[in-house]
């Protein structure tokens, strides 16, 4: 029954690296390396080993059942790793992924015979021409009739076969044989190991169960699966692949048919859990349907009288019933199918018979080691449970009763803990237990032992506190008296840095005084300057007076120079007219020279003698015109010597320098 929505358990996290795949060197170093290594080192064993493993060939038995695990003494686990290895390390086989078909369940039900059925089918290369061969004895993993055990731990078939799976893959096929649970010669710890191995190593977990799924069938299966998982750590998805319940000798076909159909409604009705269901049933149920990744259910009919009771029946089909011979086929294939090869799987990656020796022997490492809780009987584990409650209860009562214990006196410590003690046997005493007084006295004497411990651990936590406390005392003195040196120490140092102090205060007073000196030095100083200052103020301010009237005086000469030009400039118009007046006189005073000297001449009146006597008196009264402009020059470069040096005409308005040019025209021509 496949259950969708349930996650594949993880596998013990030593044993696991990121490729989700053991990589255990298989020796008893305890070294974990790559299977790379893995296979180096195997391979290196395997020289010195012969093969025992065959291919198959045809359809006769040439192979046989080994041992590779068994439990001596009902305690020591022996694993014969050399006949593991050279079952699956032979190179046409050791890089196959694997398929391993495990049958399991109580003793003396028909497991290796069922299983030989398997090997038949293989050994025919899965043609099932085999079921027609009804006078052929059943032959491969020992099996007989009878009330004794026939198989001893657990058994592997050192066949290897090759079968194509549906997606064309060739896979090998490993068949395992277990010793039957809960025989007469087994322990509860064989039983167990031996059942939670098969569940670990296999990739399809025959559960091989007479009559009925009954609910002890559940409870020992719910058992055996907890157990497993204990040696798979850190499972957080189911810890198995494929569980077939093989209900044996069904008899009741009128309610549940023989075969898939029925048994997957009787499966159904058997692990259906309610709202209003018993905790602890519903919890079993819970738990089994958690362990596994597929869950599915076989009705086998009875094989008939012949099987049961005649011991001379060697497996020939032709002596089973005919309902029996028709369902078995259905079972077979419904296992060894191409398309029902499960391949055995780690973390979701296939595993490779060279992988499986190295997960193999991992686990049984795990078993050997001792870490894993001892499984004992219904009784043992009820009476281990109630005095593990009883001691638990007087131990939790003494520990409550000693908080309340003295710390400061040992002798008081021991009376009270004799008291803790005696009410601690009592509190043992009085609780209701199963076993007999063998176990209680052992029980009780590992919790005096244990108080014990305990109160020796209170005793030495007392001295110790006592002996902290006396520390700290003493520890408390010596700091209270190195407290009172260094409070002397710093008395003496106040009083050194006080008259220090007063030296200081002294000498800053003494500097306090130059400093007044200096500042008074300083401020007639700065008195000083301020007068020096005030003077050169006022000097300026007498100069920049003194400017302002030069130049007020300088704008009233000015002024007056303007009045000046401008009485010039009307005495310019009558100089012109006085200019062109005397340009007349001239020409008259000319012509009469002109004609004086003509009158002078001796030839008379000539055109010549006109013209040189006009040209003569011309050049007279020129020259006696540049003679007179020459005088005026003369006046004014000396009235420009008289004139003041600091005046000067450039810094004059234009309007200003017209009157002054005017006005030294003036001056130039008078």
């Amino acid at each position: 029954m496949n259950k969708p929505g349930v996650r594949n358990r993880i596998l013990h996290p030593t044993l696991l690296l990121n490729t989700g795949l053991l990589t255990s060197t298989g020796h008893s170093c305890g070294r974990w390396t790559s299977f790379e290594h893995v296979a180096k080192e195997l391979r290196l064993m395997q020289r010195g080993l012969s093969s025992q493993v065959r291919c198959t060939t045809d359809d006769t038995i040439s192979g046989e059942p080994v041992q590779i695990l068994r439990i001596e003494g009902g305690e020591t686990i022996v694993f014969d790793e050399r006949a593991l290895e050279s079952i699956l390390l032979a190179d046409h086989v050791k890089d196959r992924s694997v398929v391993v078909i495990s049958i399991a369940g109580a003793y003396r039900q028909g497991k290796s015979f069922l299983l030989n059925f398997l090997l038949t089918h293989l050994r025919h290369k899965g043609r099932t021409k085999w079921i027609e061969e009804t006078d052929t004895p059943l032959k491969g993993f020992h099996w007989r009739p009878g009330s004794t055990r026939e198989t001893a731990g657990v058994l592997l078939w050192n066949e290897v076969f090759l079968m194509t799976n549906s997606d064309g893959e060739k896979v090998a096929v490993l068949l395992m044989d277990t010793q039957g649970t809960f025989d007469c010669e087994s322990t509860m710890k064989e039983s167990t190991v031996i059942f939670s191995l098969s569940l670990i190593a296999s990739s399809v977990q025959i559960y091989n169960i007479m009559n009925n799924i009954k609910e002890n069938d559940l409870q020992h299966l719910q058992f055996f699966a907890e157990y497993g998982r204990l040696a798979q750590e850190d499972n957080k998805t189911q810890a198995f692949q494929k569980l077939l319940f093989l209900v044996r000798d069904w008899s009741w076909a009128h309610e549940f048919e023989c075969g898939f159909q029925g048994g997957r409604s009787l499966m159904t009705s058997r692990l259906k859990t309610t709202s209003g269901q018993v905790a602890e049933l519903k919890t079993l149920r819970q738990n089994i349907l958690s362990s596994f990744s597929d869950l599915d259910c076989f009705l086998m009919p009875h094989p008939g009288k012949k099987v049961a009771m005649d011991k001379s029946f060697d497996g020939r089909l032709a002596d089973t019933e005919e309902e029996f011979r028709k369902k078995l086929p259905e079972l077979v294939l419904s296992i060894l199918a191409p398309e029902n090869l499960l391949v055995k799987k780690i973390n979701g990656r296939k595993l490779s018979c060279q992988n499986f020796v190295t997960f193999f022997k991992a686990h049984v490492d795990v078993f050997k080691g001792g870490h894993l809780p001892n499984p004992t009987s219904m009784l043992t584990a009820t009476a281990n449970a109630l005095n593990m409650a009883a001691k638990l209860k007087a131990s939790t009562h003494y520990k409550s009763g000693m908080t309340s214990r003295p710390l400061r006196d040992l002798n008081a410590l021991g009376l009270f803990h004799r008291e803790m003690l005696t009410r601690a046997k009592k509190v043992f005493d009085e609780f209701p237990k199963v076993g007999g007084e063998v176990m209680s006295l052992t029980y009780k004497a590992d919790l005096i032992k244990e108080l014990e411990e305990l109160f020796s651990n209170f005793y030495e936590r007392a001295e110790e506190f006592i002996r902290i406390e006396r520390e700290a005392e003493e520890r408390r003195e010596k700091e209270r008296q190195e407290e009172r040196k260094k409070e002397r120490e710093r008395e003496r140092e106040q009083t050194a840095q006080k008259v220090k102090a007063e030296a200081r205060e002294k000498e800053i007073e003494r500097d306090r005084e130059k400093f007044k000196d200096r500042e008074t030095i300083l401020l007639g100083q700065v008195l000083a300057r301020e007068a020096s200052l005030k003077k050169l103020k006022e000097e300026a301010d007498r100069e920049r007076k003194q400017e302002i009237e030069k130049r007020a005086k300088l704008r009233s000469e000015m002024e007056r120079k303007r009045v000046k030009i401008r009485q010039l400039e009307k005495g310019i118009g009558n100089t012109n007219t006085e200019i062109k007046e005397a340009a007349i006189q001239l020409g008259f005073q000319t012509a009469n020279l002109a004609a004086g000297i003509i009158m002078l001449l001796p030839g008379g009146v000539l055109p010549g003698s006109i013209f040189l006597a006009g040209q003569l008196a011309f050049q007279l009264s020129f020259n006696a015109v540049r003679a007179r402009r020459k005088a005026r020059e003369r006046r004014i470069e000396e009235w420009l010597r008289r004139f003041p040096p600091e005046f000067s005409h450039h810094s004059l308005t234009e309007k200003e320098k017209s009157l002054f040019y005017a006005f030294l025209y003036e001056h130039r021509r008078t």
